[in-house]
C-alpha cells in the first residue's frame, strides 16, 4: 500500500482545506477568549464568531463535495470525512459557547472560564500543527507527541470545568448565574473533547501509514 501511494498523484486540495479550516478554528477560539475578558464587546464578538463558524462550515462543505468526486485520496476516505467532521465540531462547540455568553449576558465571567478558553486555545493550536504535519507524513513521532499533549490538555479542561461548577454551586448566590456558566463551561470543554477526537484520528492515520 505504501508503494502504491507513492506513485499516485497527491490531491493537495484536501490538505489546503484542512489548513484553512484549522485557521478558522484558531481564530474562532481567539474570539471567544476576547469575549470572556472583562469589558469585552460581547455582541460584536459573538457575531464575528458566528461568521467564522459559517466560513468553516462552507470549507467543510466544499471539502466533502470534492471528496465525493475524487477517486484517489491521500488517505482513507472515511478518515478524511471523520477528520473534517471533528474539526468542524470544535468550532461548532466554541460558537455554541459564544452564543450563550451573548444570549445569557452573564454578570461576570468567572476567571476559570477564561482559563478554560486558554486551554482550548492551546489545544486548537496543537491541532492546527498536527493536521499540517499530515500533508507530508514526515514527522510521525511529532504527531504522536502532539496527541499526548492534546489528551493532557483535555484532561486539564475537564478538571477546570468540574472544579469550577462545584465552586459556583458552593459560592454563587444567584442560581441563574450557576446554570448559565455551567452550560457555557460544558460547551468549552466539549470543544477540547473534539480536539482530542481529532488527535486520535490523526494518530490512527499515522499508525496506519508508517
Amino acid at each position: 500500500m505504501r508503494g502504491l501511494k507513492s506513485i499516485v498523484p497527491r490531491d493537495e486540495l484536501f490538505f489546503d482545506s484542512f489548513d484553512k479550516i484549522c485557521a478558522e478554528i484558531v481564530e474562532g477560539v481567539e474570539v471567544i477568549r476576547l469575549m470572556l475578558e472583562p469589558g469585552g464587546i460581547v455582541r460584536d464578538q459573538a457575531q464575528r464568531l458566528k461568521t467564522i463558524e459559517h466560513q468553516a462550515d462552507q470549507l467543510v462543505h466544499d471539502l466533502m463535495a470534492h471528496l465525493h468526486k475524487t477517486f484517489v485520496t491521500p488517505f482513507d476516505r472515511n478518515e478524511i470525512h471523520e477528520l473534517a467532521v471533528r474539526l468542524d465540531d470544535i468550532l461548532d462547540m466554541t460558537e455554541a459557547a459564544g452564543s450563550r455568553v451573548d444570549l445569557f449576558c452573564p454578570e461576570c465571567a468567572p476567571p476559570e472560564a477564561r482559563q478554560l478558553a486558554d486551554v482550548l486555545f492551546e489545544s486548537v493550536k496543537l491541532v492546527r500543527d498536527m493536521v499540517g504535519l499530515l500533508r507530508k507524513f514526515r514527522e510521525p513521532e511529532r504527531i504522536l507527541k502532539l496527541t499526548v499533549e492534546i489528551n493532557r490538555l483535555e484532561d486539564e479542561a475537564d478538571f477546570i470545568r468540574r472544579s469550577t461548577v462545584a465552586r459556583l454551586f458552593r459560592e454563587e448566590k444567584n442560581p441563574l448565574e450557576v446554570i448559565k456558566w455551567k452550560d457555557i463551561l460544558e460547551f468549552l470543554e466539549k470543544a477540547t473533547d473534539r480536539c482530542e477526537d481529532v488527535a486520535n484520528i490523526a494518530e490512527g492515520i499515522v499508525l496506519e501509514h508508517h
